[in-house]
């Protein structure tokens, strides 16, 4: 069975059977996908299962990409590109749009689409052996994606290996302990292989830490914590 519980962050965990699900589970990408996107669906959703508010989803992502132009910004895991309900045709952004999953990224690819954000890049890619540079962006966008990830310590720390000094962290992450009904609901999608790694709030801020990443800002929503990280700017990289 998938490993809940945080000892199997950072600790080489074996390919993870929800990482698979998510590349090959055409059905499930799409009802998630248009799920999320859908704000009547994901009020219900998010109220019944996380008991969360998901306005301050959609209003944390649209803060997160109201980014001055010519800054770069890595989303990842994208998913089928639900932080693009906050970005706008014409903006001069390098925007890359990252995911392990081919069925993610063909969603994502038709939703920048319909948006007309020609900006957008596309990578397949690992979150936790990401293909990018040291220092390569300014920003780093993660909602609602590091819980299916087997191994999100690393993820964090790729985040912050990849982040330019001074650079960001935004998004958002499912975590336990919020009360009994969300529990029950992350142990059933941990079960059918759609949740992968979940623990309460602190061990998530441990993982933040431990990644050189500074805690600017979290709150918690029911299940959902939003965070937003800063990657220092030492005194070797300071002008």
């Amino acid at each position: 069975m998938v490993s809940t519980d945080s000892s199997s962050a950072g600790s080489g965990a074996a390919p993870s059977v929800v990482s698979g699900n998510w590349q090959t589970n055409k059905r499930l990408a799409t009802v998630w996908d248009r799920g999320v996107k859908s704000r009547p669906v994901a009020m219900v959703y998010g109220a019944v299962v996380f008991a969360t508010d998901n306005r301050r989803m959609y209003r944390h992502m649209a803060s997160a990409v109201a980014l001055p132009e010519g800054t770069s910004v890595l989303d990842v895991p994208s998913g089928g590109g639900v932080v693009f309900l906050g970005l706008r045709p014409g903006k001069r952004l390098r925007y890359v749009a990252a995911d392990i999953s081919d069925l993610m990224l063909d969603r994502a690819r038709a939703e920048a689409g319909r948006r007309g954000l020609d900006f957008v890049e596309f990578e397949k890619a690992d979150a936790t052996a990401l293909p990018f540079k040291d220092e390569e962006f300014d920003v780093v966008v993660s909602y609602s994606g590091l819980h299916c990830v087997p191994d999100p310590e690393t993820a964090v720390r790729e985040w912050s290996r990849v982040l330019k000094p001074g650079g960001a962290v935004k998004g958002s992450v499912v975590v336990r302990g919020a009360s009994y009904i969300p529990d029950r609901f992350i142990n059933l999608w941990v079960k059918l292989r759609i949740l992968d790694v979940v623990t309460p709030v602190e061990e998530v801020r441990r993982w933040f830490r431990d990644a050189g990443l500074r805690v600017v800002r979290t709150e918690t929503s029911g299940a959902i914590l939003y965070f937003e990280l800063e990657k220092p700017v030492s005194k070797a990289s300071a002008p």
